[in-house]
């Protein structure tokens, strides 16, 4: 598993910028440009081209057993390689929001944002957590809406753990303190066969 991250002012410089697109399509240019960038760095040949499951998770039509997974935000692209499942999330820090913890966390998660002391405090874990799920639910290909509250995210000894998923997955987050940035990479781990 490799992860990559790129500012767009960075991409700017790589790729141009096309002014008839809009922010969002301009940005999932580029990230697309990127994952091509790291694919030839690789020394990987294949068609790239990418379809999406009935679920949107995107994979590679000519080669099922790269996995991808891109983010972004406004200012940043992620990008994670992996030969097996993989899910990333980008995010900058957010401010912890009660009714979207209400509509979309579990409630062990809502408890533990609730019991913190100070707004900052929630901001962080509330981006954290966001970001920790929405990088699980990319992995496994069942989007927020399916299933964004049937696990919760807990931390141990300053670890991260998902607690009730079905797909045992292996989970990375990082903070970059000067951007503000939250990173979260989840990989599925291989089950052996009985």
């Amino acid at each position: 598993m490799e992860y990559f991250v790129y500012h767009i002012n960075y991409a700017k410089e790589c790729f141009g910028e096309d002014l008839s697109l809009s922010n969002p399509r301009q940005i999932s240019l580029w990230s697309k440009q990127f994952l091509n960038q790291i694919i030839n760095q690789k020394g990987f040949i294949f068609n790239t081209a990418i379809e999406c499951t009935a679920e949107g998770k995107p994979f590679f039509v000519f080669n099922p057993n790269l996995h991808f997974s891109i983010s972004h935000t406004k200012e940043y692209i992620a990008i994670a390689i992996s030969n097996k499942p993989i899910g990333i999330d980008i995010e900058q820090e957010r401010k912890y929001k009660k009714e979207i913890v209400e509509r979309f966390f579990h409630p062990k998660e809502a408890e533990y944002l609730n019991s913190l002391k100070t707004p900052l405090e929630q901001n962080q874990a509330f981006t954290k957590i966001w970001t920790l799920k929405e990088s699980y639910v990319k992995c496994t290909g069942e989007g927020i809406a399916n299933n964004f509250k049937s696990f919760y995210i807990s931390f141990k000894d300053d670890k991260s753990q998902i607690n009730n998923n079905g797909t045992p997955v292996k989970i990375q987050a990082y903070y970059n303190e000067e951007t503000k940035i939250y990173i979260a990479v989840s990989e599925k781990l291989n089950q052996e066969r009985i």
